[in-house]
């Protein structure tokens, strides 16, 4: 019987799905985050390691006839889409033509709507606006990196939330920290003296500070009002990129999707309301990995 393998990599873990030709899923695990921004040999090397350990973890179940790949920071027809598909091959022994490798932001498009059909906005670790064409062009905004905007996402939320604390706590020591806010990222960051913050910050990776974010939804539950505003703000920020689309290509349905959009029902609420002109808004949950296997499963 012929396995699909799906794998859905973003910023936070890698969700790997392995299902047969009825679409029924077999076997599925996760692994550590793994990224298309391949621009050093470690690197690479962090990749070719996190790719065999998900070969290792299905080798268990059976080998797959076809790979399909959605990988954050990885963009179609450059050198990163070549060597990803190499590390697959070569780990799971697949043939290269049976393996579709592309940017995590194609594959969770097509699990929500046919080509051209409607506009997809992501807010997880990183945040994005996507619009895949009829032809298979794709329009996006966004998606450039916490380090220039990433307006929205988790990453993002928990920056802002430090900041308010860490700013409030330079005019009024001791206050910043005391809030809801304050006492809701102190627990996962492990106190509150700037030492352990910057151990936290600066020894981690965009994924585990954008775990922060559940912190801040922790604090907006308990009524936080600057918790609250932040995750107002961020559903402004994400409506921002729908209407940028919207505006391009004309209003079509939108999926608003990824974990930062769910921390807190405020964002959600803040996106419909930000939204030019009113469209119909999709907020369920579909599984990324498991629409890849069901594509891979299909490839003869």
């Amino acid at each position: 019987m012929a396995l699909g393998l799906g794998i859905d990599a973003g910023g936070t873990a890698t969700r790997w799905r392995l299902c047969d030709e009825k679409g029924e899923c077999v076997a599925q695990g996760t692994a550590d985050p793994l990224s298309g921004h391949l621009f050093s040999a470690a690197a690479e090397e962090r990749a070719r390691d996190i790719i065999a350990s998900i070969a290792n973890a299905v080798a268990a179940h059976g080998k797959p006839s076809g790979i399909v790949a959605g990988i954050t920071g990885l963009t179609r027809d450059t050198p990163a889409e070549i060597l990803v598909r190499d590390m697959l091959a070569d780990a799971f022994k697949v043939a290269s033509d049976k393996i579709f490798v592309a940017e995590d932001m194609w594959i969770a498009y097509l699990s929500y709507f046919a080509l051209g059909e409607g506009i997809l906005v992501y807010s997880g670790t990183g945040s994005i606006g996507y619009y895949l064409a009829e032809d298979k062009t794709v329009l996006r905004v966004g998606g450039r990196g916490n380090l220039i905007d990433d307006a929205g996402s988790g990453f993002w939320i928990a920056r802002e939330a430090l900041k308010a604390v860490l700013r409030q706590e330079e005019e009024s020591p001791g206050e910043g920290w005391a809030t809801p806010l304050g006492q809701a990222l102190a627990q996962p960051l492990g106190g509150t003296d700037w030492n352990v913050v910057r151990a936290y910050v600066y020894g981690g990776d965009r994924g585990k500070i954008g775990t922060l974010a559940r912190a801040v939804a922790e604090a907006a539950q308990g009524g936080d009002a600057v918790a609250l505003n932040i995750l107002r703000d961020a559903g402004q920020e994400l409506a921002r990129l729908a209407n940028s689309l919207i505006k391009r290509v004309g209003p079509r349905p939108v999926a608003l999707v990824g974990g930062g959009s769910r921390l807190h029902p405020i964002v959600a609420q803040a996106f419909r309301e930000k939204l030019s002109p009113p469209v119909e808004v999709i907020t369920s949950d579909v599984d990324a990995a498991m629409t890849a296997a069901r594509l891979a499963a299909t490839v003869q």
